[in-house]
């Protein structure tokens, strides 16, 4: 070393360090000001992940919601701002229904449909509509899918397979309650399982060679007797293990790209992790398997089209391939049965709905055993609902279903949805520099609002009127959003939903309380209509067919995992027969 040197090596070092300083100040989160947030994360590279991380591994059943209901609640704020991506801007975190609906419904030149969502199906459904904006492209791609959800498909195509699979399932809980004896067993594969079966029969008609329930059915139903025997012996509240079948290739495909989502939530870097997700040998096969089947199923739809020659369909990739041809001879080109968005349209409603509805239902069937005032009470309205199937001691059919106007069903359907959260949070993204409750929020700022959080699930903040914007100030002053009762709005009670008519009795209000399951506006949940039929024919058929139990305290808690949805971390059933003579 040139000791006639030594200011240039360390100003060199000096350099270094000054270099490396400055670095890590400027890869450091950059709060949008005023905007209250944990100043602990903005002083961490990852901001608040380590944080969530914690939260979630020492609070029993915490996730990222419970996490940001806690930081709101410890800013006295409802916005905040959390940081969990790096050099990206914060995520704004809303918990205030009138003021989510008033972004929703009335500021759609403010905002439009995030990249969260689709972050999390990237890897899945790249084509699918839910990453676009509300352009001129969204709504030509959505012409697609548009009559999958009209009340004659629903009612004339997707009911009655729905129905059939709904019949299996009752069917498989009829042999395993008399096995059981009233003893829990776990539920959530059984119900995740028909959901799925149920959402493919809707996809490809009830032709479709594969089913997930049937093998189970089969399974426990050959049981041995030893088995059968074992269980009698098994203290009462000990919980029945069944065997399981064997679930066909396609839909174990399916079953695992659709875990695949739960890596991404949270996940600050969703590119990179979908990168190498789709390299596993297993999820490549999944692609792979998954590919071949919607392709098949295609060209068998395209197959039956030139066949009949007709618009009849019986199935949703009928009613698509039937679409694509009369938009293409609209457009004067040839039709693309087999192309990207056609197949990513498809596996998306796929993955969608039967995730959502199966949290639902695994949701529902708590809160019903819990609540057995609330179950009874649904269990007369739906024997009123159908007093010729009531009279001959049959189970409603899918048409008596679909026709039939059932107040308290649709109250209860309402409560498990506002109660269970299974989408926690609707996002959107601001399209130019905009206010949110008096605060600046900077173009291209995501805004997650919460499904559960304050104002629907708890006591709203105090905040001033004026912090809101015009458009939410005239709403409520016209008294157009009612809000809970803050005595009871943490409890599941479907009563909140029903309002008295001298002349038409009980009538189901869907307007009484905040309620953002589905989202609201343009981009709320294309599949709310299946998901409704869907919850309508289960809690029907279950209701009618079983009285649901109590399970032991340690069956029975409410905590959740936020996996592909808001999933509580256990689902027992304990049922009891009912027997029906007409």
């Amino acid at each position: 070393m040139d000791l006639n040197q030594p200011p240039t090596f360390f100003a060199i070092l000096s350099t270094g360090f000054l270099g490396l300083y400055l670095l890590y100040r400027a890869l450091l989160p950059k709060p949008i000001p005023g905007i209250p947030y944990n100043e602990a994360s903005a002083q961490r590279l990852l901001g608040d992940v380590p944080a969530i991380r914690a939260h979630v591994a020492r609070t029993d059943g915490g996730t990222f919601i419970t996490y940001v209901v806690k930081s709101m609640q410890g800013l006295n704020a409802p916005l905040i701002q959390v940081f969990i991506r790096p050099m990206r801007k914060p995520l704004l975190v809303l918990g205030d229904f009138p003021e989510a609906h008033d972004i929703l419904i009335r500021r759609s030149k403010d905002f439009d449909r995030s990249h969260m969502l689709g972050d999390l199906v990237l890897g899945l459904v790249p084509d699918h509509h839910i990453h676009l904006k509300t352009t001129g492209e969204w709504k030509e791609q959505r012409r697609l899918v548009q009559d999958l959800m009209t009340p004659s498909f629903l009612q004339n195509v997707a009911g009655p397979v729905i129905h059939q699979h709904v019949s299996t399932l009752v069917d498989l809980w009829r042999i395993k309650s008399r096995i059981a004896d009233g003893r829990p067993w776990p539920a959530a594969d059984d119900i995740n399982q028909m959901a799925l079966d149920a959402v493919m029969a809707f996809a490809f008609g009830e032709g479709f060679n594969y089913n997930a329930t049937k093998p189970t059915l089969e399974a426990v139903r050959t049981m041995s007797v030893t088995m059968k025997e074992a269980v009698k012996r098994s203290d009462r509240d000990e919980p029945v293990m069944f065997p399981r079948g064997k679930v066909d290739d396609a839909l174990q495909a399916t079953l695992d790209l659709t875990e695949t989502v739960g890596e991404l939530q949270g996940n600050p870097m969703p590119s990179l992790t979908w990168a190498y997700v789709l390299r596993r040998p297993k999820i490549k096969e999944a692609v792979k398997i998954k590919e071949e089947y919607i392709r098949q199923e295609l060209e068998n739809g395209v197959e039956r089209l030139h066949q009949r020659r007709e618009t009849a369909v019986e199935s949703a990739v009928d009613q698509m391939i039937v679409r694509e041809r009369s938009l293409a001879e609209k457009d004067g080109k040839q039709p693309d049965y087999f192309s990207r968005v056609m197949i990513d349209e498809i596996f998306g409603f796929i993955v969608g709905g039967h995730d959502t509805t199966s949290t639902a239902l695994c949701w529902g069937f708590k809160f019903l055993a819990d609540h057995p005032w609330a179950q009874s009470k649904l269990r007369l309205a739906i024997q009123a609902g159908f007093p010729v199937a009531t009279a001959a001691g049959r189970p409603p059919t899918i048409q008596e279903i679909t026709s039939t106007s059932i107040p308290y069903l649709d109250a209860t359907i309402d409560e498990i949805l506002r109660c269970a959260g299974t989408a926690p949070l609707v996002e959107r993204e601001a399209l130019v520099d905009t206010e949110i409750l008096g605060h600046p929020v900077p173009k291209g700022t995501v805004v997650a609002c919460l499904v559960t959080g304050p104002s629907m699930m708890s006591p709203g903040f105090d905040i001033d009127m004026c912090r809101r914007s015009p458009t939410s100030q005239a709403v409520q002053r016209d008294g157009l959003i009612q809000s809970w009762d803050l005595a009871d709005m943490a409890i599941f009670n479907p009563d909140r939903w029903i309002v008295h008519d001298e002349e038409k009795g009980d009538q189901f209000n869907p307007t009484a309380g905040p309620q953002l399951a589905f989202g609201l506006g343009t981009r709320g949940c294309y599949g709310k209509r299946l998901a409704y039929l869907g919850m309508r024919t289960v809690l029907t058929a279950v209701v009618w067919n079983f009285e649901l139990l109590p399970c032991p305290r340690g069956m029975s808690k409410y905590h959740a995992s936020l996996m592909t949805t808001n999933k509580p971390k256990q689902c027992y059933v304990r049922l009891r027969e009912i027997i029906r003579q007409p």
